[in-house]
């Protein structure tokens, strides 16, 4: 591949200007519109669903006080984060969008989860409605062969699925595992909601991502408040969604909802330096994001706004930032009376422009509906609202034993055949496999490359992007060829983002995508531990084991190079206690490739931890397609005497010290679990059955290691074996030091090993 651009010197003298941001370009009106083709029943649907979501919201005021009279007894938990005086943006916004276009919401985001739904089934035939409806139509009395029938049983199953999820029961969308401020809804592109503020910005940059190199023209709304702007997330995802390499545009709309308030910081004047939030689009390309603020009390000038702003993002033109000025009546949860922070006099005005008092307004000026009309679709959704809400309260408690479902995928894509191979007309220049000495061996990195080599061509959903994989090659050259083969579409840098990295794979993930990202060293997985953590972990589960993420991480440890306490650390135990993931540890060049083609196969994100020695390593490597299975570890060597359990680069150290040992008359049985989430606990425990004793060997320190979770499921399983205390062999419990002497003493050695074996057999 040819270098991307040359950047020579220029340093005439001249400004910078930016172009100017429009506020409220919106001159519309419902007669302007309805003029314009807007359907007057489309019209009368926005308004149904303001009141739902209205309705929706004051539902739970009265649920949280235990006032409301249809559940007397109703006890209501969870987040309350309501909405109300929001409704027209979740109604504008759903309404300019396709059916199958995808969001991403946040916590504050029961109307958004309505409003997606709701006009996605206004649009369905009935067929589709039935199809939703599923096992539970025989819940509702309805002619099958009506459309209007069919939805008016749709709606208020939607209303009772968003209910029930509030409600933590088994019929919610999630089976109450997300709760309010995680509510998804996969089957029209919701993916969903968010409590970690600013959480799915680079989720939503991903799934666009997606929805662009897969070709499906659909565009990503992703849903914000205006406290998420000043995370570093935000930044992060505007920078890697404007990324110039990004030829066709980035399809994403970031939606900021500014209701004026954090939580209770206020925007303007306390906790930013500027008046529109808009405004910061201007860093990030010469479009300026196509910003624009919007009146975020008119559902028209939403929809106006969105509308084309999805027209740009499907011709090409993405992203686009969008700030729509709105309110909330509530406080950040019913717990805050918002007395503190704001006046009388402010609330008041907002109260005025309140969508579900204008917008009727223009229903009825148009000539739409008449003031009866008006009355009579209020008190039909507020009794939609009262029905959800009954049926809730009567659905159906999780069973306990049920807590593990929809924590992983049990599915892979091995089967996949030839459906979504490379096209060999696709590659930018021909594929080849490593050379091989005359032993077959070759180096470990050239393993890696390998592997991806052979996935990519397997798969095209798989992609290849990270910090310097691209022309260089990775850090370490382990990614070294690959653009040359399959060109920039599929393998790309991006900026020093861990956290955009991390958190754009995880929503390609969700949408058919199979990204391998990089991290290029482990010591900055801190920085995205919120993507992966609480993101990439736990969106399966949290939505009801409805969302897959087939992703892979791959990042380094290491130590032994003088790169000193940021870039020599051995983290592995920060991913190991997030379920959800899966956290892969190769000891040797065969080992990397096998695991390597088996963890993109898996339909779960993979944490895939590769040491900075292996790198340079030889073994010999089949040039055959072949995979090692995750949580299925290997005996290196037989013994009876000790086990030791030691995996990544330690298992290679580790084997030295029992070939030192076996000559001192020791016979040691070393096991490397290659993948430490799932564990082979079947084998490290037959193992210490057999010898009575047991020394884990590791490079992280010691406090708070992962060796010390092995070593308490072995105690607990083989407790009558042992004939002593298990024993960890690790660094001590400093960051890695620079100076060789302190480096050298802190990495376990095969001395260190070997004395530890000696004095656990009393030797």
């Amino acid at each position: 591949m040819p270098k991307h651009m040359d950047v020579l010197p220029n340093f005439q003298r001249a400004t910078i200007e930016f172009a100017p941001i429009p506020q409220f370009v919106y001159e519309g009106d419902l007669q302007s519109e309805l003029a314009a083709g807007l359907p007057a029943d489309e019209a009368v649907c926005m308004y149904d669903h303001l009141l739902h979501i209205r309705h929706f919201e004051e539902t739970i005021v009265l649920l949280k006080s235990a006032r409301y009279k249809p559940l007397p007894k109703f006890r209501f938990i969870g987040a309350t984060h309501l909405s109300i005086g929001q409704e027209a943006v979740a109604v504008g916004t759903m309404a300019a969008l396709n059916p199958d276009d995808y969001i991403t919401s946040t916590h504050r985001g029961h109307g958004h989860s309505i409003a997606k739904g709701a006009f996605a089934l206004e649009r369905a035939d009935t067929a589709r409605l039935l199809e939703f409806l599923g096992d539970r139509v025989g819940e509702y009395d309805f002619d099958r062969s009506d459309r209007d029938a069919a939805f008016d049983a749709a709606l208020q199953e939607h209303l009772f699925r968003t209910m029930a999820e509030l409600f933590g029961k088994e019929e919610g969308y999630c089976r109450g595992r997300g709760g309010g401020m995680h509510i998804a809804d996969f089957h029209v592109g919701h993916l969903g909601a968010n409590a970690i503020v600013g959480g799915s910005y680079a989720m939503a940059t991903g799934a666009a991502m997606a929805a662009d190199k897969l070709g499906d023209g659909k565009v990503c709304v992703c849903l914000v408040g205006d406290g998420a702007t000043n995370n570093g997330i935000a930044h992060e995802a505007y920078n890697f969604a404007t990324m110039a390499q990004f030829e066709r545009g980035c399809p994403v709309i970031y939606l900021i909802e500014n209701n004026q308030y954090g939580m209770t910081g206020q925007q303007v004047g306390e906790v930013t330096g500027i008046r529109r939030l808009a405004r910061r689009g201007s860093g990030y390309n010469d479009a300026n994001m196509h910003a624009e603020v919007v009146n975020g009390m008119d559902p028209l000038a939403v929809r106006d706004a969105v509308k084309r702003a999805a027209e740009k993002c499907r011709n090409g033109e993405g992203p686009v930032l969008l700030e729509c000025i709105t309110y909330r009546y509530k406080g950040h949860s019913l717990s805050d009376d918002c007395k503190s922070y704001r006046s009388e006099d402010e609330e008041c005005a907002w109260h005025e422009v309140d969508p579900l008092k204008t917008f009727p307004a223009q229903l009825m000026e148009a000539g739409v509906l008449d003031e009866a009309a008006v009355a009579a679709r209020g008190k039909a959704a507020e009794e939609r609202i009262e029905r959800a809400a009954v049926m809730a309260g009567a659905a159906t408690d999780p069973d306990p034993s049920s807590i593990y479902e929809g924590l992983l995928a049990d599915s892979t894509s091995d089967d996949i055949g030839s459906e979504w191979a490379t096209p060999e007309d696709a590659l930018k220049s021909p594929a080849a496999k490593a050379r091989r000495d005359g032993a077959g061996r070759i180096l470990a990195r050239h393993a890696v490359a390998e592997a991806l080599m052979e996935e990519m061509l397997r798969d095209r959903r798989v992609i290849l992007y990270g910090e310097d994989v691209a022309d260089y090659g990775g850090a370490f050259g382990a990614t070294r060829g690959l653009i040359e083969i399959f060109g920039r579409e599929r393998v790309f840098n991006t900026a020093i983002s861990e956290a955009a990295i991390c958190g754009t794979a995880a929503g390609a993930a969700m949408v058919g995508l199979r990204p391998v990202a990089e991290l290029m060293y482990i010591d900055f997985l801190p920085m995205a531990m919120d993507q992966v953590g609480n993101q990439a972990a736990k969106n399966r589960y949290m939505f009801g084991g409805k969302a897959t993420l087939p992703m892979v991480i791959r990042t380094s440890i290491g130590g032994g190079k003088g790169y000193a306490g940021q870039h020599s650390q051995s983290l592995e135990a920060l991913v190991t206690m997030f379920p959800g993931l899966k956290v892969v540890t190769p000891s040797s060049a065969y080992d990397l490739k096998g695991l390597l083609k088996s963890s993109i196969r898996d339909d779960n994100p993979v944490i895939f931890i590769e040491h900075q020695h292996l790198y340079t390593s030889k073994d010999p490597v089949p040039e055959d397609d072949y995979t090692i299975p995750l949580g299925v570890g290997k005996i290196i060597r037989e013994g009876t005497d000790i086990t030791v359990v030691a995996y990544s680069f330690m298992a290679q150290v580790a084997a030295e010290a029992a070939q030192m040992a076996e000559e001192e008359g020791i016979s040691v049985e070393l096991v490397d679990p290659r993948t430490l989430i799932p564990l082979d606990t079947e084998m490290i425990n037959s193992s210490v059955n057999k010898t009575g004793l047991l020394l884990i060997v590791q490079q992280a320190p010691a406090t708070g290691c992962y060796g010390e979770h092995i070593a308490y499921q072995a105690q607990d399983a083989c407790f009558e074996a042992l004939k002593k205390p298990v024993r960890i062999v690790a660094a001590h419990d400093v960051p890695p030091p620079m100076a060789e002497p302190l480096e050298s003493e802190n990495i376990p050695s095969p001395e260190k090993i070997l004395r530890n074996i000696r004095e656990l057999l009393g030797r």
